[in-house]
């Protein structure tokens, strides 16, 4: 399967519940109907490297109180690593995933 690229890593944090969440986050599509997705991707590092790691696309709830920010902003769809450690994942890393899931978290599905 052919993959493309879904993004750049500009951080990443560990949430024990969850692993290893990369940011940024996505904003929900909108008048879709999101299902959590569990998909195998590749990870390629600055320094040329590249792994693969089964990743876990899910809408989290951030409980965040400033009332200017959007309803958007607070239910993302987080892309998070169950079994992968933070110095695997460096800033600025690239994420690559078949089609049908850049599809499904950009709103572009046929």
């Amino acid at each position: 399967m052919e993959k493309v690229e879904l993004m750049r890593v500009e951080d990443t944090f560990m949430i024990e519940s969850i692993g290893l969440v990369l940011a940024p986050s996505f904003e929900l599509p909108p008048e879709e109907k999101w299902k959590n997705i569990t998909e195998e991707i590749t990870i390629q590092t600055p320094d040329g490297g590249e792994f693969s790691a089964e990743a876990f696309f899910s809408v989290a709830h951030l409980n965040i109180k400033d009332p200017i920010v959007s309803v958007s902003k607070r239910w993302p769809v987080l892309v998070s690593l169950r079994q992968t450690s933070k110095e695997k994942v460096p800033v600025g890393s690239k994420v690559y995933v078949s089609q049908a899931i850049k599809n499904a978290i950009t709103g572009r599905n046929a």
